[in-house]
C-alpha cells in the first residue's frame, strides 16, 4: 500500500495546526491534541495474508487510553452493528506506524500481523495520526513511532519522514571519551526535522555548546588531535542543521564566538594544518572614535562578516549562508536604529568643527581620530547602501557630513581622500539632492520655501489667487530640492581632479562631478520631488503645482552659472592656457594625460547637457575648444588623441552655427587635418576615428540622408574642400569618404533640382524633425542672409528665453533659409543658386565691413557669431 501522492505539507499531520498558531512548548501540544481520536472515523481494516491485503470489514474507528492501565489502542467497531469490534489494537512497544496516500495508516503488530487502516476522509486519517503523536509524545507509549511515506516522483525509493517518535539525545555531560558519541547523535538526528528540532532545543536548554568548547579546551592542552578534530565535526554539523536557535546560541556572547572560531581552526580535512582565527581576532583592535553604551553590537557585526566570509566560506551551504546572513542584517538593522536613536552622529561630526582653529598642536593629535571617523562612516555608509537605509543618509547629512568630507578631500592621506570621494558618489547615487540641498553652513535640508516660489504664487491671475475663506497663506512646506550655488565641494572635486596624483581618485571626482553637473538629476533630485506651492493652501487644485520643468528653470540657473563663474576656469585652466598660447610646440606631461582625457569628455557632457547660451559662451570665450585640437599635435599617447577627436565630433554633432564658424574660423581643423596625416596610412583605431569624423560630415551635409538643418555642415563641407581638398582627394583613395565628399562640394550638395534652382536650405524643414535628432540643444537655423547675419546676430546674450522668442518670431516671419555663398538676402535670390565666380565688388566689400564689425564686438558675457572669409570657404 505505499502507492500515492506527496502531500503537500509534511511537516505536521494534525488538521488543528492548519487553523492554529505553532505551539511554542511540548506542553501546549499536548494540550491541542487531547481531542485528537476521540471522533469516531470511518474506517475500512486490512489485514496482509501472503501477498494479498484481505478486507475484515467496515466500521468506525477511535482512539482511546484505558483509564487504568494508561494503555493506547485503535478500537474499530462495525458500523452496523456497534457492539462488534472488528479491531482492538494496542499502540505499544517499539511499533512504527506509517502514514501513505494520506488515508491509509499501515503497521506491524507487536504479534507480526501486518494491519492496515483505510479512512474515507484524509480529515480521519490526520484525526488518528494526532492520536498517535498525542500518545507518543505524552510518554504513554514513547517507543512507538509515526513516518509520513511520500512516493518519490522520480519513480525512485519512496521518501519516508519521521513525524514522532523516540528520540536519541547525546550524553548530557560531553568528554573526550565520548565525543564520538555525541558527533554519531548529531548526524543521526539530521535525517528528520522532527529530530533535529528536539535536538537543537536539547542543546540550547542544556548549553551544550559551552559544554563542548570546555572539551576542546581541555583536548587542546592535551593536544588530543582525534578529539579536536572531533569537536569540529560536530560544530559544522549542526551549522547544517540550518536552524537559527543554533546559531544565535554560538554567536550570542565574545566567549562563544571566539570558541567557536577556535573548535572551527582544526579541520579533519586537512589534518597537516591549522587556521589562525583567535590570533587574528586577538590582534585586530577596535578603534573607539566616539564613546558609545552598547558596543557588543558593533562587535558583533565585524565577527559575524568574519564568520559568513572568512572561517564558515569554505562549507556553508546555501541555506545556511542565508540564515547566516539574514542574522548579519538583523544585527545590522539595530546598529543604524542605534546610530539613529542617539546623539552620535552629532558628536562624531563635531571633532572636524575646529580645523580652522590656529592650534596647530592640538590638529595634530586630533588628526588620527579624525581618519578613524572617515574610515568608520565609510563602512557604514558602505552596509547603508546594501540595504537601502536612505533615512540614514539624510540623517548623515542632517548631521554635518560635509564637514567630514571637506576634511577627507583636504587631507594628505591617499587613502582618506579615496574615502571621502568615496562617500560623495555613494551618497550622489543614493540621492544627490541631499548633496544639493547642503547649506555651506549648517549642511541641512532647506525645507522652507524660496522667495522665487512666493513671487510666482503673487504673480498668478487673480482669479487662481482666489481660494476658499480668502486664504492665501503657504501653510505647509514641502521637502524639495533648493539646488545652492556653494561651489565648495564642486571646486574640492575639481581640485582633486585636476592636481591629485591617484589615476583612481581621479576618475572618482570625475564621476562625482558629472553627477552634480547633470542638470536632469540636479533638477529633481533622485528622488523626484517637485515643489508645490503652499502644500494645501489650494486644495485639489492641480494649477499651483510646478512641473519638473519648471523647477528645473527656477533652480538650476544660479547653480549653473556659479559654476562657469567660479570652478569651471579653474577646472579647465591647462586648455585655457593651451588654448591661448602662441607656442608652436605643445608640451604634455605623462601624468596630465589622463587629465586631458577626462576634460575632453567633461567638455562633451557640459555642450550637450547644459544650457547653450552659459556653457557656449565659456568654452569659446576662453578658445577651450582650440586647446582641445592643439592636443592633436602634441607629443602624447595616442588614447588622449581619441579623446580630443570624440569631443570635436561631439561639438560638430551639435549642428551650433556658433561651434561651427569658430572652428572654421579659429582653424582648429588644422591641428586635426595634421593629426590626420601621421595615421592616414595605418590601419588602426585612429585612421578609422578621422574617416569617420569626415563620415559625419558627409551624411549630415547629404540631402538625401539628412533632410533636416544642414547649413553648418555644408559650411564644414566647403571649408575642407577648400583648405584640404587635395589631401581627401588623393591620400584618401583606399576608400570613398574623400571622393564622396569632393563630389558633394563640387555638385552643390546634390541640390540642383528639376527647376534649376538651389536649396541650400529646405524649406519644408519642421523643427520639430530637429527636436529629434541627437542632441538637446536647440540650435535652429538663423534665417539671415550673409548681409543680415553679423549686424543682427553680432552677439547673443545669454538668454536662453530671448532666443527661443527671436527663433519663433524669424519662423513666423518666413525667414527660413540662409545664403551660404554670398546671397544678399532678397527675395528675388531666394532658393537661387549663386557660383562664387559671380560674386559682385560690392558684396565683397559689404562682407569685408561685416567682418569688421564682428571682430570689434567684445562686450562680457557674449558670444560673437564668428565671421568667415571667403579665402575660409
Amino acid at each position: 500500500m505505499n502507492n500515492g501522492t506527496q502531500s503537500d505539507d509534511v511537516r505536521t499531520l494534525s488538521t488543528k495546526s492548519d487553523s492554529t498558531a505553532k505551539p511554542d512548548t511540548l506542553e501546549e501540544e499536548l494540550k491541542m491534541l487531547e481531542g485528537a481520536g476521540k471522533t469516531p472515523r470511518r474506517v475500512k481494516v486490512y489485514l496482509l495474508n501472503g501477498d494479498d491485503w484481505i478486507d475484515n470489514g467496515t466500521g468506525f474507528c477511535v482512539g482511546e487510553i484505558d483509564k487504568e492501565t494508561k494503555s493506547p489502542y485503535f478500537l474499530v467497531r462495525n458500523e452496523q452493528d456497534t457492539e462488534s469490534i472488528i479491531l482492538k489494537s494496542f499502540l505499544k512497544g517499539s511499533i512504527q506506524y506509517q502514514r501513505q496516500q494520506e488515508t491509509l495508516i499501515v503497521w506491524t503488530d507487536s504479534d507480526g500481523s501486518d494491519l492496515a487502516l483505510s479512512f474515507q476522509e484524509t480529515e480521519g486519517c490526520a484525526d488518528l495520526c494526532d492520536f498517535i503523536i498525542r500518545v507518543q509524545q505524552g510518554n504513554f507509549s514513547p517507543g512507538i513511532s509515526l513516518y509520513y511515506v511520500m512516493p518519490n516522483v522520480n519513480e525512485g525509493d519512496d521518501v519516508t519522514e519521521l513525524i514522532t517518535g523516540p528520540i536519541r539525545y547525546p550524553p548530557d555531560e560531553p568528554e573526550a571519551s565520548n565525543i564520538g558519541v555525541v558527533l554519531e547523535t548529531v548526524n543521526q538526528g539530521a535525517n528528520a526535522q522532527f529530530t533535529r528540532t528536539n535536538i537543537l532545543d536539547y542543546i540550547v536548554e542544556k548549553g551544550y555548546f559551552m559544554k563542548l568548547v570546555k572539551v576542546f579546551e581541555q583536548a587542546e592542552k592535551k593536544k588530543d588531535a582525534e578529539a579536536l578534530y572531533c569537536i569540529s565535526d560536530v560544530i559544522k554539523s549542526l551549522f547544517l542543521y540550518n536552524e537559527s536557535s543554533i546559531l544565535e546560541d554560538m554567536l550570542s556572547s565574545e566567549e562563544k564566538i571566539m570558541g567557536l572560531v577556535g573548535i572551527l581552526e582544526y579541520d579533519s580535512e586537512y589534518r597537516d594544518f591549522k587556521a589562525s582565527h583567535r590570533d587574528f581576532l586577538t590582534t585586530q583592535s577596535f578603534t573607539t572614535v566616539i564613546p558609545v553604551d552598547n558596543t557588543e553590537i558593533f562587535k558583533r557585526d565585524f565577527y559575524l562578516n568574519y564568520l559568513k566570509d572568512v572561517v564558515l566560506a569554505r562549507f556553508l551551504d546555501e541555506p545556511t549562508f542565508s540564515l547566516l546572513t539574514s542574522l548579519i542584517y538583523a544585527n545590522q538593522v539595530e546598529i543604524f536604529n542605534y546610530i539613529k536613536d542617539s546623539s552620535i552622529l552629532e558628536r562624531l561630526f563635531k571633532i572636524y568643527d575646529d580645523d580652522d582653529n590656529d592650534d596647530d598642536d592640538r590638529l595634530q593629535r586630533d588628526m588620527p581620530k579624525k581618519r578613524d571617523g572617515v574610515k568608520m562612516v565609510h563602512q557604514y555608509v558602505l552596509i547603508a547602501k546594501t540595504l537601502q537605509k536612505l533615512d540614514f543618509f539624510s540623517l548623515l547629512v542632517k548631521s554635518g557630513l560635509l564637514k567630514m568630507i571637506n576634511f577627507a578631500l583636504k587631507d594628505d592621506e591617499d587613502q582618506i581622500r579615496v574615502l571621502g570621494t568615496e562617500l560623495i558618489v555613494i551618497i550622489i547615487e543614493q540621492d544627490v539632492s541631499l548633496v544639493n540641498a547642503i547649506d555651506h553652513e549648517e549642511a541641512t535640508i532647506d525645507n522652507s520655501d524660496p522667495p522665487i516660489l512666493e513671487e510666482l504664487a503673487h504673480a498668478l491671475p487673480n482669479d487662481k489667487k482666489n481660494v476658499p475663506n480668502g486664504d492665501t497663506s503657504f501653510p505647509s512646506k514641502v521637502t524639495r530640492l533648493k539646488l545652492s550655488d556653494d561651489m565648495t565641494l564642486i571646486s574640492i572635486l575639481s581640485k582633486l581632479l585636476v592636481e591629485d596624483r591617484n589615476l583612481g581618485l581621479k576618475n572618482q571626482a570625475f564621476e562625482a562631478l558629472k553627477t552634480l553637473l547633470d542638470p536632469h538629476i540636479a533638477a529633481s533630485g533622485s528622488n523626484g520631488i517637485s515643489p508645490v506651492i503652499g502644500g494645501g493652501a489650494f486644495p485639489g487644485s492641480e494649477e499651483y503645482k510646478f512641473g519638473p520643468d519648471e523647477f528645473k528653470e527656477i533652480n538650476t540657473q544660479n547653480y549653473f552659472n556659479a559654476f562657469y563663474a567660479e570652478v569651471a576656469v579653474n577646472l579647465f585652466r591647462k586648455l585655457i592656457d593651451l588654448g591661448n598660447s602662441s607656442e608652436a610646440a605643445v608640451d604634455v606631461k605623462k601624468e596630465d594625460e589622463l587629465l586631458y582625457q577626462l576634460l575632453c569628455e567633461l567638455i562633451s557632457f557640459c555642450t550637450r547637457e547644459h544650457k547653450t547660451p552659459v556653457s557656449r559662451t565659456f568654452f569659446l570665450e576662453n578658445h577651450i575648444i582650440l586647446g582641445v585640437a592643439k592636443l592633436l599635435t602634441a607629443n602624447c599617447k595616442i588614447i588622449l588623441k581619441l579623446a580630443c577627436i570624440r569631443c570635436l565630433k561631439n561639438l560638430i554633432s551639435l549642428n551650433d552655427e556658433f561651434y561651427t564658424r569658430y572652428t572654421i574660423s579659429q582653424d582648429v581643423w588644422v591641428y586635426f587635418f595634421k593629426f590626420f596625416e601621421t595615421v592616414v596610412d595605418e590601419n588602426n583605431l585612429a585612421n578609422s576615428t578621422c574617416l569617420d569624423f569626415l563620415e559625419i560630415v558627409n551624411r549630415s551635409c547629404d540631402r538625401a540622408m539628412n533632410p533636416n538643418k544642414r547649413t553648418n555642415y555644408v559650411l564644414l563641407a566647403k571649408y575642407i574642400y577648400s583648405k584640404y581638398g587635395d589631401f581627401v582627394r588623393t591620400r584618401l583613395n583606399y576608400v570613398t569618404t574623400g571622393k564622396r565628399l569632393v563630389e558633394l562640394v563640387e555638385n552643390e550638395f546634390d541640390e540642383v533640382n528639376t527647376n534649376g534652382n538651389s536649396a541650400v536650405h529646405d524649406e519644408d524643414y519642421d523643427e520639430e524633425d530637429e527636436e529629434d535628432e541627437i542632441v538637446d540643444i536647440k540650435t535652429d537655423d538663423l534665417g539671415l542672409s550673409d548681409e543680415e547675419m553679423i549686424p543682427n546676430n553680432a552677439s547673443t546674450p545669454i538668454n536662453d528665453d530671448q532666443d527661443e522668442e527671436e527663433e519663433e518670431e524669424e519662423e513666423e516671419n518666413g525667414n527660413g533659409h540662409v545664403i551660404v555663398n554670398g546671397s544678399d538676402g532678397d527675395d528675388d535670390n531666394v532658393g537661387k543658386k549663386r557660383p562664387r565666380e559671380e560674386t559682385s565688388e560690392i558684396e565683397t566689400s559689404k562682407r569685408a565691413e561685416l567682418n569688421e564689425k564682428a571682430a570689434n564686438n567684445d562686450n562680457f558675457g557674449q558670444v560673437a557669431l564668428t565671421a568667415i572669409t571667403s579665402d575660409q570657404l
